[in-house]
C-alpha cells in the first residue's frame, strides 16, 4: 500500500498541468487524415492492442484486482478520448451552433 503512495506521490511531482489548447474541427479533421494513414492505421492497431493487454492482465492479477481494473478502465477511456478527438461531428464550426451531441447519448 504504502509503495502504491510512493509511486503516486513521486509521478504528481513529475507531471505538471499546461493550458488545454481549443480542439477545433480542422484538428479533428487533421487527425482522422492521419488515422487514415498507413502510420495511422498501424497505431491504431496497436493502441487496441495495448486496451487488450492491459485487460488481460488485469485478469491475470488477481492479487491487486481493484488497482489493476481501475488501470485498466483509464487506459480504454485514455485511448477513446485520443480516437473520439478525431470524431469531426463532435467538434463543429464554433461560429455555428453548439455541435450535436445526440448520436453520442444513444451509444
Amino acid at each position: 500500500m504504502f509503495r502504491k503512495i510512493k509511486a503516486m506521490r513521486a509521478f504528481a511531482r513529475e507531471v505538471q498541468w499546461t493550458d488545454e489548447p481549443e480542439w477545433r474541427q480542422e484538428d479533428a479533421k487533421a487527425l482522422t487524415l492521419f488515422f487514415d494513414t498507413e502510420a495511422g492505421g498501424r497505431l491504431r492497431k496497436i493502441l487496441l492492442n495495448m486496451v487488450v493487454r492491459t485487460n488481460s492482465q488485469c485478469i491475470q492479477n488477481k492479487k491487486d484486482l481493484e488497482f489493476e481494473a481501475g488501470f485498466a478502465n483509464g487506459f480504454k477511456g485514455a485511448v477513446a478520448s485520443l480516437e473520439g478527438l478525431s470524431n469531426t461531428r463532435l467538434y463543429g464550426d464554433q461560429e455555428d451552433a453548439a455541435p450535436d451531441y445526440s448520436e453520442l447519448m444513444r451509444q
